[in-house]
């Protein structure tokens, strides 16, 4: 990649792409013969392309190095090769704002201005995705992420919007994928990872881009399990599919990965989206300094104690926790003015799942006023009903016909 990296306390240079910037915290490392966690210091690691990114930026400075640390953790994660530096430095100021996004809402507000601490969101989007069959679509689905992220992350939870969308995701399987592969940024993700890489010419469709968003959400869903449940997250597929399905759920999506990924091994370009699935939907909570895996003394799906439920509190790793408050805020013009701009802000089918579910679908199904969790230990989401579990488990059993009939060469793979 031409870039070195430094010992604690040095920056380095490097050929082609310029230095390396590292600014060192405190976080924690392991104590080989105890196993036990003891004070350590983690170094942050970022290019020089955006070490004076979030200038103005109204955080602490060493919470703008764990962000710009971040941004750039999970670009090289999801997407370890790139041809296209301009496009991939564009990746990474887009995860960095979704980053702020997720756990410090307050400061992006894309239905007031394109211009979001400092970028330009419109001119980033077009330097990834100009002159592609994508730019239009990923730039409603980014800022429908950025939208509706940051309206969960600050007081805007409360209002009209975050209560329509929390009960829409429940309203069918279907529509909970298609909602959480925009909060989870995948098809995003998938997208900036093949114009990184050039490959212009490389696009799915809608149904494939779902199939590929269910395996994703499903795997990392099934990991993420107890980080998510410590935020009070609304947004976990085992907040609503039947928890005891996880480990079946995950087995049956990592065999559909390997039989695609076997069926593509010759197809650069597709490769690039099943490499993202791959590493992303599991190694990261590894490798990337946002999860626990060092300070859980290298264990992963490890159940969330009272600590990690407070220091999600405090945003430490840049979580949040999404405590309930039960106060509902009548804010329905605000609702009404952005949907009146839903061609830019939201994704093609969203408006429409914000209007058919918003109020709730089913009578035994508990929805609330506003969402977050009541008690530790608990999503922060609607409470399904058991016969709309049974709906759901029967959906998450349909997978793998489902994903022959829209990528039929996993049936040209032969299974040993």
């Amino acid at each position: 990649m031409g870039q070195t990296q430094s010992r604690l306390g040095f920056n380095t240079s490097s050929s082609n792409y310029g230095k390396v910037t590292e600014q060192t915290l405190a976080s924690a490392d392991i104590d080989v013969k105890t196993q036990v966690t003891t004070p350590g210091k983690d170094s942050w690691y970022y290019p020089v392309d955006i070490e004076n990114d979030l200038q103005d930026v109204d955080l602490p400075p060493d919470a703008k190095a764990e962000v710009l640390n971040t941004a750039w953790e999970y670009v090289r994660c999801s997407a370890p090769q790139y041809t296209n530096w301009e496009r991939y430095v564009a990746f990474m100021r887009t995860i960095t704002i979704c980053t702020i996004a997720e756990f410090k809402g307050k400061l992006v507000d894309v239905s007031a201005s394109d211009n979001i601490m400092g970028y330009d969101v419109g001119a980033t989007l077009a330097t990834l995705f100009k002159g592609t069959p994508g730019h239009a679509d990923m730039a409603r689905e980014y800022r429908a992420f950025l939208l509706l992220t940051a309206d969960k992350s600050s007081s805007r939870r409360d209002g009209e919007l975050f209560r329509r969308y929390v009960n829409a995701l429940a309203q069918s399987p279907r529509h909970w994928f298609r909602m959480r592969d925009c909060d989870a940024l995948v098809r995003y993700t998938i997208g900036c990872a093949l114009v990184s890489n050039d490959h212009d010419d490389v696009w799915f469709t809608d149904e494939q881009f779902e199939i590929l968003s269910e395996i994703y959400i499903t795997l990392y869903d099934a990991v993420a399990f107890f980080k998510h449940r410590s935020e009070g997250e609304t947004h976990n597929t085992f907040a609503y599919m039947p928890e005891h399905l996880r480990v079946k759920a995950y087995q049956q999506s990592r065999q559909i990965l390997w039989g695609l990924d076997t069926a593509w091994a010759h197809h650069h370009g597709r490769q690039i989206a099943i490499n993202f699935i791959r590493l992303t939907s599991g190694p990261t909570h590894i490798m990337m300094r946002r999860y626990r895996f060092v300070e859980e003394n290298l264990t992963i799906g490890k159940r969330e104690t009272d600590e990690v439920i407070g220091h999600a509190r405090t945003n430490a790793k840049l979580w949040n926790r999404i405590d309930g408050t039960n106060r509902g805020v009548n804010d329905t013009q605000r609702y009404k003015d952005l949907l009146a701009q839903s061609d830019d802000l939201m994704f093609p089918e969203l408006a429409g799942f914000l209007e058919s579910g918003g109020d709730g679908s089913c009578k035994d199904c508990r929805y609330r006023a506003s969402y977050g969790a009541e008690t530790p230990h608990e999503f922060g989401g609607v409470k399904l009903c058991g016969g709309c579990k049974e709906t759901w488990q029967e959906y998450m059993e349909s997978l793998p016909e489902r994903a022959k009939k829209v990528f039929p060469e996993i049936a040209s793979v032969k299974a040993r």
